[in-house]
């Protein structure tokens, strides 16, 4: 069945059950992963093209002003309500540039940690994966890392994501990244970042190179990137090869339906992130919200509440953390 006619058989089934959020959620990705704003007829098609209608010429920049994406965010909220979309789905990461690969070959990162969770072996691919990974000290700060993401130029159109941190035990509420292959390529990337940042005259972001995922550094510290000249690199253990063969023996993975994430537009998908950012800004504490909460916006699911609050003392001592980091090194 072609894009188009599965865009429209969910249009239909969610206009019968508005609190379907499994079928929104896919909708809204599909919407996203057609790159185009023009097609469909129902609600979630025409917000597509109402968003898109809306944006100024070099909005990628315009909106670095905290006030200018405020208002913005205030208009992508009137067009969902104007079509009568009242539920929202909690999607935690926002993508630009190439689809991921490491080493030439698409990684499925959530097989890839589903495979470690139950072994505790790292995907022999994932030695090979280098970030630079941003540490933003608010919701504000974020929206800007996003922005000055979308407007780096990298020779490789390196992956790039923000994110908010949902996962319990690993640091930090607000997230960057930049993918890499290798740590050389990481450093060229942090500089052009950096590069960047001065450029806009943004501020209030740490920037640094990891290895991997947070969750193998914390199973094995030696895994972590350093910059240490004397730390010997990790090796993996003899059995670890065959271990993920057999594990993955006959394991069929979907190919990618598209080759990069980058759209000249705010799509659906996006308002429903920042939408799901701001809820979960304002849950942990992070005042920079305000002018964003005050817009309100469609229902999140109680269980995403529910798990936020669980976190939030914990990530509002984290922010903390983050300004104070600020603090001393300005000292």
């Amino acid at each position: 069945m072609k894009n188009s006619a599965v865009l429209e058989q969910l249009e239909n089934w969610i206009a019968v059950r508005p609190n379907d959020l499994q079928a929104i959620r896919r909708l809204v990705t599909l919407l996203d992963m057609s790159n185009s704003a023009q097609g469909v007829s129902g609600a979630f098609g025409r917000a597509q093209s109402k968003l898109a209608s809306t944006l100024p010429k070099d909005w990628q920049q315009a909106f670095l002003d905290p006030s200018e994406c405020a208002l913005a965010y205030k208009g992508w909220l009137n067009v969902l309500k104007s079509v009568g979309i009242k539920h929202a789905v909690p999607v935690a990461q926002v993508f630009s540039g190439q689809v991921l690969k490491v080493q030439g070959k698409v990684p499925y990162c959530d097989a890839r940690l589903k495979f470690f969770a139950e072994t505790k072996v790292i995907p022999a691919l994932c030695h090979g994966c280098y970030k630079v990974q941003i540490l933003p000290e608010s919701l504000e700060k974020m929206i800007q890392a996003y922005l000055v993401l979308l407007n780096l130029d990298l020779p490789g159109d390196n992956t790039r994501k923000c994110m908010i941190e949902l996962r319990d035990g690993i640091k930090y509420p607000y997230k960057g990244y930049i993918y890499c292959n290798s740590a050389d390529e990481a450093k060229a990337c942090l500089a052009a970042f950096e590069v960047k940042l001065a450029e806009f005259g943004v501020s209030g972001l740490h920037q640094k190179i990891s290895h991997g995922c947070s969750e193998y550094g914390l199973e094995y510290p030696a895994f972590k990137y350093s910059e240490d000249a004397e730390q010997t690199e990790f090796e993996a253990p003899k059995d670890w090869a065959a271990i993920e063969e057999q594990y993955l023996k006959g394991t069929k993975l979907p190919k990618p339906q598209i080759k990069a994430y980058t759209k000249p537009f705010i799509s659906l998908r996006d308002v429903f992130v920042f939408r799901t950012w701001a809820k979960y800004a304002q849950l942990i504490g992070d005042e920079t919200v305000t002018p964003y909460i005050a817009q309100g916006g469609p229902d999140l699911p109680a269980q995403f509440v529910k798990r936020v609050k669980a976190q939030s003392a914990t990530r509002n001592a984290e922010l903390t953390e983050l300004a104070a980091m600020s603090q001393g090194a300005a000292g």
